[in-house]
Parts: C-alpha cells; sequence; structure tokens
C-alpha cells in the first residue's frame, strides 16, 4: 500500500512551517524531567514550536513561560538547565511566580511606568500537565485535553515506569540532517534492527520478536491521536553489570520497553535498569535535533560510578543513533519533489496510522 505522505513532506520549508503551527503549537509536547526542578527556582528551557520556553519550580509548583523578558525579549534564564530567580540579566528585571513583572530597578527615574503600565507588563503561561516524573508543554491558547492525546492507561503506564527514574541523568544532543518525522517512522519500523544494527543492537534480542507481521487487514475507519501513544515489550538479553544490585529496576528482567510518545518521542528502558529518552526536535525540514536523556533505575545504595556508567551506556545509544543517522541522512538527500511515495507493506500499517493522523492534524483549521 502507498503511504499517505509524499517525498515533498518531508522536505518542503512550508509544510514545515505549518508542521509547526498546527503540531508542535497544538499537541502536548514532552518538555523535559521533574526530577531536574526538585529544587527551589530549578528550572529548564526548551524552544517549542518556535517559542522559547522556560520551566521552572516556583516553591515546589512547576510553570513554564515564554523564555523572554518583556522589555526587550532578553532570555530570563540562558542555560539549558540551571537554578536561579526569575529575572532578566539584560536590566534587571525580576518577576513574580505568577509572570507578573516584580521589580524594575531605577522604574522611576528611567521607565515612569504607570501603575497600569506596569500590571499589564507579564509574562505568557502556557500550560503543563506532569505524568511522573515527565513533563509536557502544550502553548496553545486552548489546549487539547490530553486525554485525546494520551489514553488513561497511557499516561499510567509512564507515571509507573518513570517512577523509577534516579535523579542523576546524563544528556547530549546530534543534529542531524534528516527530517523529523523519519525517526519517529524509524523507531516503529523494527524491521530495519537486523540490517542497519546487525552488531549493536540485533544479537540483544529475540529473533521472533521481529521475524513474523500480522496478517494483512483494512485500516481502521479513523485512526484516533491516542492510538499512536503507546507501549510495547520484547525479550532482550540484558548484561549483567555489579551495579545493578544497586537499584530498584522496573518490570521484569530482560525485558526492552518502549513507549512511543508522538508526535517526536522514543522512551525505552533496558531491563527496566537503564532509561532513555530520545527527542526528534525540529529544526528545519532537513534538520533535527536529536535530543538524548539518559538515566538509570533509582539507587537503593549509592553508586560511585555512577558517571562513568551513564556515559558508558550514552556511548553506546550514540553508536547505535549513529547507524540510524547514516541511513536516514542519506534517505533524506535522496528526496525530491514530486517522488514516488513509499510502499508499504503489512508490518509498516502503524505508519499509515500516523501519516492519517498527521494529514489530518495538518488540515485542522484554527
Amino acid at each position: 500500500m502507498l503511504s499517505k505522505l509524499s517525498q515533498k513532506h518531508y522536505i518542503d520549508p512550508d509544510i514545515f512551517a505549518k508542521e509547526q503551527k498546527q503540531i508542535f503549537s497544538k499537541l502536548w509536547i514532552f518538555a523535559g524531567l521533574r526530577t531536574l526542578l526538585s529544587e527551589p527556582d530549578a528550572f529548564l528551557t526548551r524552544t517549542i514550536g518556535g517559542i522559547p520556553i522556560l520551566i521552572q519550580n516556583f516553591a515546589g509548583e512547576i510553570k513554564a513561560f515564554e523564555n523572554q523578558c518583556a522589555h526587550r525579549q532578553a532570555p530570563l534564564q540562558l542555560e539549558a538547565y540551571g537554578q536561579r530567580k526569575l529575572a532578566c540579566r539584560y536590566h534587571g528585571w525580576s518577576y513574580t511566580d505568577d509572570g507578573h513583572v516584580k521589580s524594575i530597578p531605577h522604574q522611576e527615574a528611567l521607565y515612569h511606568f504607570t501603575a497600569d503600565e506596569k500590571e499589564k507588563l507579564c509574562l505568557r503561561q502556557f500550560a503543563i500537565e506532569i505524568i511522573g516524573n515527565l513533563i509536557f508543554i502544550n502553548i496553545d491558547a486552548d489546549p487539547l485535553p490530553i486525554e485525546e492525546q494520551f489514553t488513561d492507561e497511557f499516561r499510567q503506564q509512564l507515571t509507573t515506569i518513570s517512577g523509577y527514574f534516579s535523579s542523576q541523568v546524563i544528556h547530549t544532543s546530534v543534529p542531524s540532517q534528516f527530517n523529523w518525522k523519519l525517526n519517529f517512522e524509524n523507531v516503529l519500523d523494527y524491521n530495519h534492527i537486523p540490517f542497519v544494527h546487525p552488531q549493536t543492537f540485533k544479537p540483544l534480542i529475540n529473533k521472533a520478536a521481529i521475524s513474523s507481521a500480522p496478517a494483512r487487514k483494512a485500516l481502521p475507519e479513523k485512526t484516533l491521536l491516542s492510538s499512536l501513544s503507546y507501549a510495547s515489550t520484547m525479550e532482550m538479553q540484558v548484561k549483567k553489570w555489579p551495579w545493578q544490585a544497586s537499584v530498584e529496576g522496573f518490570g521484569e528482567p530482560d525485558t526492552f520497553h518502549t513507549h512511543f510518545i508522538y508526535p517526536n518521542v522514543n522512551f525505552i528502558s533496558v531491563g527496566g535498569l537503564i532509561f532513555l529518552i530520545q527527542q526528534f526536535d525540529p529544526i528545519s525540514a532537513s534538520l533535527t535535533d536529536v535530543r538524548l536523556s539518559l538515566m538509570t533505575a533509582r539507587e537503593t545504595n549509592k553508586i560511585r560510578a555512577l558517571s562513568a556508567i551513564l556515559w558508558g551506556y550514552l556511548k553506546s545509544e550514540k553508536r547505535v543513533l549513529d547507524e540510524d543517522r547514516a541511513l536516514l541522512e542519506g534517505l533524506q538527500s535522496n528526496l525530491y519533489d514530486n517522488g514516488k511515495p513509499s510502499y508499504h507493506g503489512a508490518y509498516e500499517v502503524q505508519l499509515q496510522n500516523v501519516a492519517e493522523v498527521y494529514l489530518d492534524l495538518m488540515e485542522t483549521q484554527p
């Protein structure tokens, strides 16, 4: 069956701009980890739908604001992660926990704002949902009810598994020259593993898990947005290391857990001991920032070499990513306007479902 998406959907700048408005500015987007915001004034920054966002702990309450000072649009928080009061480094304006201006140095001498004018100076606030230790942001003025994007069952699954996260996390981001949709499609495509990852990934998994597909059947009359985010498991040979005795693992051992989070996250766990969040951040039609956050299960005893353990696992995951990148960047460079769409087999039915919902979202009128 032919894909519902043309090659143009992966290369056209106008389509990319529309995605930013219709998908990343409308849906709930994963923004970061609650475990990194446990202290007062701890913050993280992101860009979602082209909008700079800051997410900060205000006396135990997590809130999200536009990361632009109301004065001259300077970023209020510069770093990706940190801990400081909500104040602008440029001219010293500071803000309350509801986004209003708290103080302006030399206000009476230099600015002459009336009380009414000062009251109107505030930061745009965004809707936030915290599912376990996962933070989601919606920048739309009228946010989609989150249950329309993620089922109750799926949100409970995320809450349970993310409750096992350690507080120590290692991050990296890898600029990659391909469209973000290619990466989400790639993680749904288990059949590529033996061919793209013959030495790194294939030896660890049960051959039966990737050797068959369900019988071909008619697609549902309408695919729901909420059906694109779901959990799956398969058997995996998890190598045993001494540090594993010092953590509280999730679920059954020797299991590979995957949570597909539409539109752009693949959240996996190796044996319930290592957790990796891969996010495919769209930068342009042909550029994606692949963001990786990796952590172990929560410690029951202190692991002295935890930093080295995390670094070692991150390097292993980066090797797998590099194998995917080489393939996907070659695929992206080979696309052209008016080229033929992909031809899908029975096992790729979920790619068809994703494409159907994507097109519906793109055609929804604001």
